[in-house]
């Protein structure tokens, strides 16, 4: 089976791939932010809420770590909308084993310093990337 070349300009076939991931990524962003009030709220303490928040934060991990790590980089969009799940499963996880006094403030805090963290490893990557 011979397998046809492809060049830079040719990005024909590999759209569909590249716009399939993006789906993905964006619905698996959804859901996190979705996921975050259920296992801060009726799945607090239980195991379910546990390994909900888990997943999401795995699941999401990993695709930061492969966006971050991917030789000739990825679009700026992938990077920032991958760790969305992550920063939002880490956000469930110690909601989940919190109270509700000063859940609000307590949030605001937690996605305020995780958006400078995530913004300063996002800068990180793409200027080792640049150098």
């Amino acid at each position: 089976m011979p397998v046809a070349p492809m060049l830079a300009e040719d990005i024909g076939k590999v759209l569909p791939l590249v716009i399939i991931i993006a789906v993905i990524l964006l619905g698996l962003a959804v859901l996190s932010v979705a996921c975050v009030p259920l296992c801060a709220g009726i799945g607090r303490g239980t195991w379910w809420g546990f390994a909900l928040a888990l997943c999401i934060t795995l699941v999401g991990g990993f695709f930061l770590l492969g966006c971050l790590t991917t030789v000739g980089g990825v679009p700026v969009f992938f990077d920032i909308i991958s760790a969305i799940p992550f920063g939002c499963g880490l956000l469930g996880l110690y909601l989940w084993g919190q109270g509700r006094k000063n859940w609000s403030t307590l949030t605001l805090r937690i996605l305020l310093y995780g958006i400078i963290i995530v913004a300063g490893l996002t800068l990180f990557a793409l200027w080792v990337r640049r150098h």
